[in-house]
């Protein structure tokens, strides 16, 4: 299919000690760890996964002009991605998020320097419009201004699909909800803590059904260990986590969106692309980056 996937592209860090677990933020000793960088960011990765499932995928992002840009903008274009509607600002640097994980791969604490996804506004949005609704999918995050958000929601004219990213900006999600005139779209993937930001409800059955009187069509809510929810108007379904041996859990989210997402191209519909979801997810969960090259088609 033709996507068109919009928002954040930066650098992960990931820090991970070896042998022992232990709390960076209680000691003050060089502890040995592996450290490794990757092209990361929620938009790229969902965009990265979808080109290896063979699709035709256009990345509308922003980019910095470092050398940390050069490099993403360079991965980008060997993947295959179209960057015909990103930008690059070239005063700026390129956002980075900083991971620190126990020996599991759980983020135990993070940073983030992502000043430049400021400019995701809805004048570097709107002029857009066009080409984006060219795309058979269009999917997006939060990290877009809450007014770039609701000028999305309301002037998209193919399914909408949306990464609500973290609590903070699941609020952001709601906000562009309140702005909107429309005030609905095709799909939201979030996590709980993301439900309940938006719903106030930490009941996971609650809050997702609490999402679709809101005016979402489907919620994809996973849970972790615990697995995932899909939720319609219609019904409400869990469904449990695949087993994994777990070595960096980062991107696991945007794999399991782009699984759904990929599973919806070609027929499987609702709590039908869950498990291709849970699929993609449980590969991603046990390599070291934030995208599984295996996933390629």
């Amino acid at each position: 299919m033709s996507i068109t996937v919009i928002g954040e592209a930066n650098i992960d860090i990931f820090v991970q000690p070896i042998g022992r677990n232990t709390s960076h933020e209680a000691t003050r000793i060089c502890t040995p760890s592996h450290i490794s960088f990757h092209h990361g960011g929620v938009a790229r990765n969902i965009a990265h996964n979808l080109c290896l499932m063979g699709h035709d995928v256009r990345l509308m992002t922003i980019f910095g002009n470092d050398d940390f840009a050069a490099r993403l903008i360079d991965d980008c274009k060997t993947i295959g991605m179209d960057l015909s509607l990103s930008t690059q600002f070239h005063e700026a640097k390129s956002p980075i998020f900083l991971s620190f994980n126990d020996t599991k791969g759980n983020m135990q604490s993070a940073h983030s320097d992502i000043e430049l996804n400021n400019r995701m506004s809805l004048d570097w949005l709107k002029g857009k419009m066009n080409e984006i609704n060219r795309s058979e999918i269009v999917v997006a995050d939060t990290l877009l201004s809450a007014e770039a958000l609701a000028h999305l929601i309301d002037h998209v004219t193919v399914p909408l699909y949306i990464d609500s990213v973290s609590p903070k900006r699941a609020m952001r999600l709601a906000e562009a909800m309140e702005m909107s005139k429309k005030r609905a779209f095709f799909a939201l993937k979030c996590t709980l803590s993301e439900a309940q930001a938006l719903t106030n409800n930490s009941v996971p059955f609650e809050a997702a059904k609490a999402l679709n009187a809101n005016g979402i069509k489907e919620i994809y809510l996973t849970l972790g260990e615990q697995g995932a929810i899909f939720s319609s108007t219609s019904e409400t379904i869990h469904f449990p986590a695949l087993p994994a041996h777990v070595v960096n859990v980062t991107g696991s989210g945007d794999a399991f969106f782009a699984g759904i997402i990929h599973a919806h191209s070609f027929g499987k519909k609702g709590k039908l692309a869950v498990p291709i979801g849970l699929e993609a997810a449980r590969m991603t969960l046990e390599c070291v980056g934030p995208v599984n090259l295996g996933l390629r088609r």
